[in-house]
């Protein structure tokens, strides 16, 4: 197979290839071929596969066993979200592209300040194919940045554009986390069943400061996935 000359690179194309390969041929315990045929085939180094391999090992698509090989685990993507800024880095170190689809963007008044209300439905691309992932709804007080409704959510990032053009530090976040069921909207949105548990996020953003700066709730999709570590 020869890889081209674009913006993704070499290892992010395999890995693009080998997860459409598994979504549209495989099957869950399928064997995968050996390192030394993905170099073949890719015409790289066996190093550059492995590394590969383990993207779509931490995307918890295939599972290795040692002296056997690599095997399919899943046939269906579940990203692993690790905190609310690593979004679009995730998305380029995996070789899919963040893409963020404005549900409602609108100035409302609340407690009697304007605030920009922003629902966005966040997903990855691969292969031409949209995964969804979380659908975000934030609440940003107009005073404090004024004018900010006025961006393109679809084309810019939200904390890009706090940090850039109002030189604010998103900073911390205090959340409560709860299981709730997706409801017709949402439902229809992520692609699953009216009712199915989803996980939800909701609380504040807070500057280097302290301040509030964000009404944040995110609601996750089945595709995703978290690891928690804990001291006992």
């Amino acid at each position: 197979m020869k890889l081209q000359a674009n913006n993704l690179t070499i290892r992010a194309q395999i890995v693009s290839a080998i997860q459409e390969d598994i979504f549209s041929n495989r099957k869950v315990g399928d064997k995968l071929p050996s390192e030394a045929d993905y170099a073949d085939y890719f015409g790289v180094t066996r190093s550059t596969v492995q590394k590969a391999l383990k993207d779509l090992q931490r995307m918890n698509l295939i599972q290795k066993v040692q002296g056997k090989g690599s095997f399919v685990h899943q046939t269906q993507p579940k990203v692993r979200l690790f905190n609310f800024k690593g979004f679009t880095d995730y998305a380029k170190q995996i070789g899919a592209n963040p893409v963020s689809k404005v549900i409602k963007q609108k100035k409302v008044t609340h407690d009697g300040n304007k605030v920009l209300s922003l629902k966005r439905l966040r997903l990855f691309e691969t292969n031409g194919k949209l995964t969804p992932i979380t659908l975000d709804e934030s609440e940003i007080n107009l005073r404090d940045f004024p004018k900010i409704d006025k961006n393109d959510f679809e084309k810019k990032s939200l904390y890009q554009v706090i940090r850039d053009d109002y030189h604010v530090i998103p900073s911390t976040t205090i959340l409560h986390m709860s299981a709730v069921k997706a409801d017709d909207a949402t439902a229809n949105l992520f692609g699953c069943n009216v009712g199915d548990p989803l996980l939800r996020a909701t609380g504040v953003v807070h500057d280097e400061s302290g301040k509030v700066i964000e009404q944040v709730k995110v609601t996750y999709s089945d595709f995703t996935e978290f690891d928690l570590t804990l001291g006992i």
